[in-house]
C-alpha cells in the first residue's frame, strides 16, 4: 500500500477517493489497475512537485525489483483514463530523464468534510441505491433488426477499435521531403555511483552513432554536444522538441552488478509525450553491443525508417566485446569530449588501454587519431609530433574496420592541415560523410576546413548549416559558421550569431576571440579590445596575446606591438607560440620582410593557420609579392581572385551593413 488515508482529492472533473480506491469522473468510476491507482496517488499527492522515477518506483512496488517499463505503462493507463490520448498534457507531465509531475491544481478534501456536504464515501447516489436493491434484468428484444443492428456497431466499434490501436503503434510520416529528426537524451546513470557517469555518457554517444547509421534519408539524429545540455534539465519534453527540432526522443538509464547489466530504453513521440516503445535488456557485460543493435532495430520498426537487408542480417547477428576495452573507450571518449590539453592527454592513455586489451577493437584507435589531431589543432603539441600519430591511428582503425566516418574524418582533417593534399582531403571528407551523413563533425570539417579553405565561401556556410541542423547547441559548430559570415563580409548577420553563443556561454573562448577578430575587420578596435579582455586568463593566452599586438599595430601604437613580440618569442621558451600570430602582427605594422621571415618558420612547422592564406584579409597586402606565391604554391592551396577588402578603405569606428564581398 502506498497510503493509508482516507482524504478525497478533486482536480478538474476528477475525484480520487482513497478509501474505496475509486477514480471518479462527473461521479461516474473509471477503473484502474491497482497499481495505476497507487501511480496516480503518488502524482496526485505530490501535486505540482517533480516525483522522481526512482521515488515512484520504490512507493508504488516497495520491496520489489520491477523494471521501469512497469511505471511508464502505468502512466500510459493513467493518460488514457485522464483523456489524454489526445496529447493535452493537461495532468501529468513528463520531466525527461527525471520522473513525472502533476500539473493540475488539486483540492485535498477531508473525510469529515465530504460528510458535511451530504456525502459518505465518495461514491454517487445511483451507485448507492443500485447496491442495495435487487433489480430484475430487463428483457431485451434480440430478433430481428436488433441483431443486425448491434452486429453493424460491433463491427465499426472493432474497427475503431483496431485503427486507434493502429495509429497508436505506427505514428503518422511526416511530410513527402523531410526527415525525422530524434535526439537520444542522456542516459541515466542508477548506479548510485558517480564515478560510473562515463558510462552513461558513453552509451548515449554510442547510440546516437548506431541511430544515425540506419537511414540517413529518413532520419536525422542530433549530436552529442547539443544533447548533453540536457543532462540535469528539467525542461519539459515538448520544449526539448522545440530546441531541438524534432519529433521523437529516446530516453534511457542504466545500472550494474557484479556480472549484469541492466539498460532500460524507451521511445517518446514528443507532440503529445506518448510512449511508443520501452524494453529492459538484462544482459551480461560483454552482451552491450547487441542490446545497441536491438535498441536502433526497434526505433527503426517503431517509427517506419526502412532498412537495408543488408542491415537487418547486420543488426541481427549477436555481437560481444571484451567490457574492459569498452569500458576504456567510453572514458576516453569521456576525456576526449572535455576538450582541454589534460583530456586529450587522458583520453590518448584511456584509447591505449582499450587497445591493449582488444588489438582489433577498431574505435580506441580512431579515438587517438581524434586526440593526436586535436592536441596539434589546439597548439597543445606540433603538427610533426601530434600528426604522423593521428595518421598512423585512423589507416590502422580503417585495416580493421573500414566503415568507420571517425577514422576518414581525422584523415581529411590530417590530409588538409598537415599534409596540403587538397585532393585526398575533399576525397576523405566525402567518404566520411556517405558512411554517416548523420555525423555533425565531419560536416563541420568538410565546411569550415575544406570549402572555406579553397574560397567556397556559399557551399562552406551550407555545409556549416547542415552540421549546426545536426546539433543545434554546440557552441564551436556555432562559432565557425559566425566566423565564415564573418569572412564573407556579412559582419551584421555574423555579430547576431556570435551574441546567440555568448548569451548561452558567456565564458565561451572562440566565440569572444572570433567575435573580436570579427570587430577588428571592421575598424571597431575598441570593441574587439573588450572583447578580447573578457576572456578569463587572457594575459596567458600566447594566441590571445597576439591578437592584441596585431590590434595596437593596426591602431598605430607601433610600440605597444613590438612589446607583445619581444614577449612572445621570450614566452616561445616554455610555452608553443604560433608562428603566424606574429606575422599578422608584422603585417599590420607594414614589414613585409619580416612578415615573411615569419612566415617562412610558419611553413617549415605545418602551422595549421597557413592554411588560409588564400582567403584571410589579412594577407592581402602580401599578396602582390612573388615570396607570398610562392608559399601559396607550396601549401597547394588555390589562388582566390580577391578585391582590396573594403575595411582597408575606412576610417576607425567605421561600420559595415553591407556585405562586401572578395
Amino acid at each position: 500500500m502506498v497510503h493509508n488515508r482516507k482524504d478525497l482529492y478533486e482536480f478538474g472533473p476528477f475525484r480520487l477517493d482513497t478509501a474505496q480506491r475509486l477514480l471518479l469522473r462527473d461521479n461516474q468510476p473509471i477503473p484502474l489497475q491497482p497499481k495505476a491507482f497507487d501511480t496516480l496517488f503518488v502524482l496526485v499527492h505530490n501535486s505540482e512537485r517533480l516525483v522522481p522515477k526512482e521515488e515512484l518506483l520504490n512507493t508504488v512496488w516497495p520491496d520489489t525489483f520491477v523494471e521501469e517499463s512497469n511505471l511508464t505503462q502505468n502512466i500510459f493507463v493513467l493518460r488514457k483514463a485522464l483523456g489524454e490520448a489526445d496529447g493535452n498534457r493537461r495532468y501529468i507531465i513528463t520531466v525527461p530523464g527525471h520522473g513525472y509531475r502533476f500539473a493540475e491544481k488539486v483540492q485535498i478534501v477531508s473525510e469529515r468534510e465530504e460528510v458535511v456536504r451530504g456525502g459518505i464515501s465518495g461514491l454517487p447516489e445511483v451507485m448507492k441505491e443500485e447496491s442495495s436493491v435487487q433489480r430484475t434484468p430487463r428483457q431485451v428484444p434480440w430478433g430481428g433488426p436488433f441483431r443486425l443492428i448491434a452486429a453493424l456497431a460491433g463491427v465499426v466499434i472493432l474497427t475503431c477499435g483496431s485503427y486507434g490501436v493502429w495509429r497508436h503503434f505506427h505514428p503518422k510520416k511526416l511530410a513527402s521531403g523531410g526527415r525525422i529528426m530524434l535526439a537520444v537524451l542522456p542516459f541515466r546513470n542508477l548506479t548510485g555511483d558517480p564515478e560510473q557517469q562515463f558510462f552513461a555518457d558513453g552509451l548515449t554517444e554510442q547510440m546516437i552513432t548506431q541511430l544515425g547509421r540506419l537511414n540517413p534519408e529518413q532520419l536525422g539524429v542530433i549530436a552529442r554536444t547539443s544533447v548533453m545540455g540536457y543532462q540535469n534539465s528539467d525542461k519539459r519534453l515538448d520544449q526539448i522538441g522545440r530546441e531541438l527540432s524534432v519529433q521523437y526522443v529516446l530516453e534511457g538509464s542504466f545500472r550494474r552488478a557484479a556480472d549484469r547489466l541492466r539498460i532500460t530504453a524507451q521511445l517518446i513521440q514528443v507532440k503529445d509525450q506518448s510512449h511508443l516503445w520501452g524494453q529492459d535488456y538484462d544482459r551480461k557485460p560483454e552482451d552491450v553491443l547487441t542490446v545497441e543493435d536491438e535498441v536502433a532495430v526497434a526505433v527503426a520498426r517503431e517509427i517506419q525508417i526502412r532498412l537495408t537487408p543488408h542491415q537487418q542480417i547486420k543488426l541481427a547477428r549477436s555481437r560481444t566485446i571484451d567490457f574492459d576495452a569498452y569500458e576504456a573507450y567510453l572514458k576516453g571518449r569521456y576525456f576526449w569530449n572535455k576538450r582541454t590539453e589534460d583530456g586529450f592527454r587522458r583520453a590518448i592513455d584511456y584509447f591505449d588501454q582499450a587497445i591493449a586489451k582488444d588489438p582489433n577493437y577498431a574505435q580506441p584507435y580512431a579515438g587517438l587519431a581524434d586526440s593526436y589531431a586535436m592536441l596539434a589543432g589546439y597548439d597543445f603539441m606540433s603538427q610533426d609530433d601530434a600528426m604522423p600519430k593521428a595518421r598512423a591511428a585512423a589507416q590502422k582503425a580503417l585495416t580493421i574496420d573500414d566503415q568507420l566516418a571517425e577514422a576518414y574524418t581525422a584523415l581529411g582533417l590530417i590530409s588538409m592541415e598537415y599534409e596540403w593534399n587538397w585532393a585526398q582531403a575533399e576525397n576523405d571528407f566525402k567518404q566520411a560523410i556517405g558512411l554517416d551523413p548523420n555525423y555533425s563533425v565531419a560536416h563541420e570539417y568538410y565546411g569550415d576546413g575544406y570549402l572555406a579553405l579553397v574560397g567556397k565561401q556559399d557551399e562552406s556556410i551550407a555545409e556549416l548549416r547542415k552540421a549546426h541542423e545536426l546539433d543545434p547547441l554546440s557552441p564551436i559548430i556555432a562559432c565557425d559558421l559566425a566566423k565564415r559570415l564573418s569572412e564573407a563580409r556579412r559582419y551584421d548577420e555574423a555579430i547576431a550569431q556570435f551574441q546567440k553563443i555568448l548569451d548561452l556561454d558567456p565564458d565561451f573562448v572562440q566565440g569572444r576571440y572570433y567575435l573580436a577578430l570579427n570587430y577588428a575587420d571592421m575598424r571597431r578596435y575598441p570593441d574587439a579590445i573588450a572583447e578580447l579582455k573578457k576572456i578569463k586568463s587572457w594575459e596567458s593566452l600566447p594566441f590571445i596575446v597576439a591578437k592584441l599586438g596585431e590590434i595596437y599595430a593596426l591602431q598605430g601604437k607601433r610600440q605597444e606591438a613590438l612589446e607583445i613580440v619581444d614577449r612572445l618569442q621570450q614566452g616561445s621558451a616554455h610555452q608553443y607560440t604560433n608562428p603566424i600570430s606574429i606575422v599578422r602582427i608584422y603585417i599590420a605594422l607594414g614589414e613585409k620582410d619580416q612578415a615573411f621571415f615569419w612566415l617562412q618558420k610558419a611553413y617549415t612547422a605545418h602551422a595549421t593557420p597557413l592554411l588560409s592564406l588564400s582567403t584571410d584579409p589579412v594577407y592581402d597586402p602580401l599578396r602582390s609579392d612573388p615570396r607570398f606565391q610562392e608559399i601559396l604554391l607550396k601549401v597547394g592551396l588555390p589562388k582566390v581572385s580577391r578585391q582590396p577588402v573594403a575595411w582597408m578603405q575606412l576610417k576607425p569606428g567605421s561600420k559595415i551593413t553591407t556585405p562586401v564581398l572578395g
